[in-house]
């Protein structure tokens, strides 16, 4: 037995070594084997919830082109803001707005400004072959004295503010200074109708009307208060932040002097109705009823001879015109900015972005600066 270990000795040792490693290696499996099947779980898990992302990330995939598209969208948005803040601007016309150029007066002033004005505004009329109508016209033609010439009849024309013609009333500053304004805007309404008349063509102004500007003007503007009727659905103050004056002028004018004065209403003027309709010419009627006769054989009078009547006998028409006069037009984007300021999740950047390219860069800078404060 001994002999037989010896002469074996190394494939005992070879065997009992395999032995070893194998029972080792078969005793790494199992321990193995239990951490292979929790990585190949994990690894079946992580693949699910790879799936799953790659699911929910699939049902965003929109939100690229969304974000495109709302950028595109942003910048019509803004292109059109600043088209329609260069556009109020336009109208508004700061640099010849009477409201932006005022200076701050006392209701004495503007008693004083309006005084001078009616002197002035009746001198140029006339000097302008503008006819005027008075008190006198309201009497009757059958009066013994009614008076036909101009001369008399342009001294009593208020130019729609005629309750203030030697009276004025105890009114605010605020109403002061809105009257004072509407007196400025018909001043350079009256400047463009005499600029549009010359020595064959005189215009005659009927009546000149406006709106009150307060409750005292509202008590003491009588027939010069004009009637807004049908009229609020055309003027551009529907706009919010628009404000405006309007006017309504009739006259009796010929196309020529018509055309003239529409073509000198620049903003901030706003033509926003026109009324024409025929006058009733009284001397052409009794002049056919003269010139018609009636055939008599048996007349042995001469036969008048008819006159010549021109085709066209009636060129002078009245003429309503409708005028808004916008005073100021704010376009109010405060209220951005200050909801940048009450807001922590108001989407500051694109706002700003907003505000930059429809022009606001004012409002831009403000709103940079606030959030710059705020981050410190």
């Amino acid at each position: 037995m001994k002999s037989f270990f010896k002469q074996n000795l190394l494939y005992i040792l070879l065997f009992f070594g395999a032995s070893t490693i194998f029972i080792v290696l078969l005793t790494l499996s199992f321990s193995y084997s239990e951490a292979t099947e929790e990585l190949i779980s994990d690894i079946k898990s992580l693949h699910a919830e790879k799936d799953d992302l790659t699911t929910n990330i699939s049902s965003f995939g929109h939100i690229e082109i969304d974000h495109e598209a709302s950028s595109r969208d942003l910048s019509k948005l803004a292109s059109k803001e600043k088209d329609l803040l260069n556009f109020l601007n336009y109208l508004v016309n700061a640099k010849e707005n009477v409201s932006s150029k005022w200076d701050s007066k006392s209701a004495e002033s503007v008693n004083a400004s309006l005084t001078r004005l009616f002197s002035r505004l009746r001198k140029k009329c006339k000097d302008s072959n503008i006819i005027l109508p008075s008190d006198l016209s309201q009497v009757s033609d059958s009066s013994p004295f009614s008076s036909s010439g101009t001369g008399s009849k342009d001294s009593a024309f208020g130019f729609s503010f005629s309750a203030y013609d030697g009276f004025w009333p105890s009114f605010s500053a605020n109403e002061a200074r809105q009257i004072g304004v509407q007196s400025e805007i018909v001043k350079s309404l009256v400047d463009a109708i005499t600029l549009s008349s010359d020595g064959n063509h005189s215009i005659e102004i009927l009546s000149l009307q406006r709106e009150n500007v307060g409750d005292i003007d509202k008590a003491n503007i009588g027939l010069d208060l004009i009637d807004l009727s049908g009229l609020e659905t055309i003027l551009l103050r529907q706009v919010d932040g628009v404000e405006s004056y309007v006017f309504r002028i009739t006259v009796k004018i010929q196309t020529f002097s018509l055309r003239k004065f529409i073509n000198k209403l620049r903003p901030p003027f706003l033509l926003r109705e026109v009324s024409i309709s025929p006058v009733e010419d009284t001397a052409s009627s009794s002049s056919s009823a003269d010139n018609s006769f009636e055939l008599d054989p048996f007349n042995t009078d001469p036969v008048k001879e008819e006159k010549f009547i021109p085709i066209v006998s009636k060129v002078d028409s009245k003429v309503d015109v409708v005028v808004e006069y916008i005073v100021d037009a704010d376009r109010n984007l405060e209220n951005i900015y200050e909801n940048l300021k009450s807001s922590s999740d108001s989407h500051s950047e694109i706002c700003i972005q907003w505000l930059e390219k429809s022009g606001n860069k004012i409002l831009a800078d403000k709103a940079k600066k606030f959030l710059d404060e705020d981050n410190r």
